[in-house]
């Protein structure tokens, strides 16, 4: 799935509600002024206690044209395990603190609608008088939003919703208790009659989401085919809670390759050329790592080419992966960005 297809099922067709394009002025460093500690803490938690990361934790790697009786190509498949003795202890302690957490991601998300909201000319901070203002901007088409909303509708809108779908159990959370953990780590909060019981996966989508979000706002994360579909799995996970259909791909994941190429398989030694199925790389991932069928598989490619006297490397990042028969040159604008070249040792 590329780029134009993970847009349009983020939101990407315009609506009769969408604002127009119009330049949003906000300051990422008074964004990031407001979050800081938050994003930082957050991070360290959804790493330690619910075991994301954005990394592979491995990669493939398979030598050209090694292929076994069967017609399918050899795959050397690596994991990287990270363990530590304390580990368990410090995910215990952490899982305590999930109530806290979820205050903390919802400041999170607090903090980016004041800074959309400020940006166009709303500085009211109770918690109604920020969705009225909301709500009057977006009914009168001239709500000025970041380049991650402005083109992804669906996302922008259902980012709002949730917003307003927590605002008063995120009140009742820090003002007024109502609140238990439950023993498989389910948050249960009550407001008056209304109870909500966010389960440890909403959790998670909750936290990564706006951990995304954020960092695509402060400019420290481009958004790449795989982080876009992580964000749309997140939201569906949330669906419940902010209403919006749309979203459809519920997992996702990414991993690495690496194409050792030999020198008979070389097309050209002056300028270095080789020729690569990139669909046959992609068929020989999709069997080494089988998704289901809502899901998404992603990985980055190096093309390790060993020339006679050389060695050059061109590593394609998961969105600039091409489709069918390429071939790479030395010399060619389009993939020279992505090429190393070395003297070959001896």
């Amino acid at each position: 799935m590329g780029r134009r297809e993970l847009t349009a099922l983020l939101g990407g067709r315009k609506t009769e509600h969408q604002s127009p394009l119009v330049t949003f002025s906000a300051v990422p460093n008074d964004l990031e002024d407001a979050v800081a500690y938050e994003l930082d803490a957050i991070e360290y938690v959804r790493a330690t206690l619910f075991s994301q990361s954005e990394t592979p934790g491995g990669g493939s790697s398979f030598t050209l044209g090694d292929m076994t009786q069967d017609g399918h190509q050899k795959v050397n498949v690596s994991v990287h395990i990270k363990s530590s003795l304390s580990e368990g202890a410090v995910r215990t302690a952490l899982d305590r603190f999930r109530p806290l957490t979820f205050s903390a991601v919802f400041k999170m998300h607090d903090m980016i609608a004041e800074w959309i909201l400020r940006a166009n000319g709303v500085n009211d901070w109770p918690f109604s008088k920020k969705l009225a203002g909301y709500d009057k901007l977006r009914a009168g088409g001239c709500l000025s939003e970041p380049s991650l909303f402005a083109h992804r509708p669906l996302l922008a809108r259902a980012f709002w919703e949730l917003y307003r779908f927590f605002v008063p159990f995120r009140g009742t959370v820090v003002h007024s208790g109502g609140l238990v953990l439950l023993q498989d780590g389910t948050i249960e909060v009550m407001r008056g009659t209304d109870k909500i019981c966010l389960t440890t996966g909403e959790q998670g989508s909750y936290m990564r989401a706006m951990c995304i979000i954020t960092k695509n706002l402060l400019g420290l994360v481009e958004l790449d085919p795989f982080l876009e579909t992580l964000i749309e799995g997140d939201f569906l996970q949330l669906e419940k809670y902010h209403g919006q259909k749309g979203f459809t791909v519920r997992r996702t994941r990414l991993e690495t390759l690496t194409v050792n190429v030999l020198p008979s398989h070389i097309v050209n030694q002056h300028p270095l050329s080789v020729a690569v199925d990139f669909d046959h790389l992609r068929q020989t991932m999709e069997r080494t790592y089988p998704v289901e069928a809502d899901g998404r598989l992603y990985f980055s490619v190096a093309i390790v080419v060993h020339a006679d006297t050389r060695e050059a490397v061109w590593d394609l990042p998961v969105e600039s992966v091409p489709s069918g028969l390429v071939t790479l040159r030395e010399g060619d604008t389009k993939y020279d960005r992505f090429l190393r070249v070395a003297v070959a040792k001896a």
